[in-house]
């Protein structure tokens, strides 16, 4: 587990000539009704198996996550005894990482944690976090990024600032994709997200691609029990 901290100052970036960039109220509309679909809510929790390939490794673990407006957990476990293996607590002022296995927690304050490490490879809180809990990146919502529809029919919100670069896809209000390019660690990342649930648009499956390396994590989701919130629109 480490923190790492960046310039977090936005710059607009013009959308590329295969998309139409959406004036004022037509971004000011797809804003609202996109944050209506995500609607906050009071706790969520949900089973997951975890698959994947990282540095030629086959990966396979059972885990669970449970979210509140205070709190992120996330617990792993061995696919076949279900021991805990490592447990992630994201706190409002404080972030710890407990191996079961060694007996050992570290723990670093919340404003100083800007990458989740797992596995040898690192993931942008910033992104990692809000897609765990069943929200959208900050970015995504943003005035300062840029708001396209593609020939596709999607909408593309581009977010670009000294730190690094986001392209978020939406689909019916959803999102979709996100292609993240991080500018001072040099990594690339591909976040796929699957159909959601019927009671709540959270994903199903979660694929998280690291371009440069060929690896890739697989969240299959299952269980999804959530409280304090508005069913998802079918």
């Amino acid at each position: 587990m480490r923190g790492s901290c960046g310039d977090n100052t936005r710059k607009p970036v013009q959308a590329g000539n295969t998309a139409d960039e959406l004036a004022t109220k037509e971004a000011d509309a797809f804003r609202k009704d996109v944050a209506a679909v995500y609607a906050p809510y009071k706790s969520l929790s949900v089973a997951f198996t975890l698959k994947g390939k990282v540095n030629n490794e086959e990966l396979y673990y059972e885990g669970e996550l449970s979210s509140t407006p205070a709190n992120l957990k996330i617990n792993l476990k061995d696919a076949v005894f279900l021991s805990p293996l490592l447990t992630l607590d994201l706190g409002k002022d404080k972030v710890s990482l407990k191996d079961h296995a060694r007996a050992k927690t570290e723990t670093i304050a919340r404003a100083e944690y800007q990458w989740v490490e797992l596995f040898g490879r690192s993931f942008p809180v910033r992104f990692f976090e809000p897609l765990m809990r069943g929200y959208l990146p900050e970015d995504a919502l943003s005035k300062d990024s840029t708001f396209a529809r593609t020939p596709a029919g999607e909408v593309l919100v581009r977010s670009d600032n000294n730190s690094f670069e986001a392209a978020m896809y939406f689909g019916d209000l959803k999102l979709k994709k996100i292609f993240y390019r991080d500018k001072l660690r040099g990594e690339i990342l591909v976040f796929h997200l699957g159909a959601p649930f019927k009671s709540r648009t959270y994903p199903q499956t979660l694929k998280i691609e690291h371009s440069r390396a060929n690896d890739y994590l697989t969240l299959i989701f299952k269980g999804l029990r959530v409280t304090g919130d508005n069913p998802a629109k079918k």
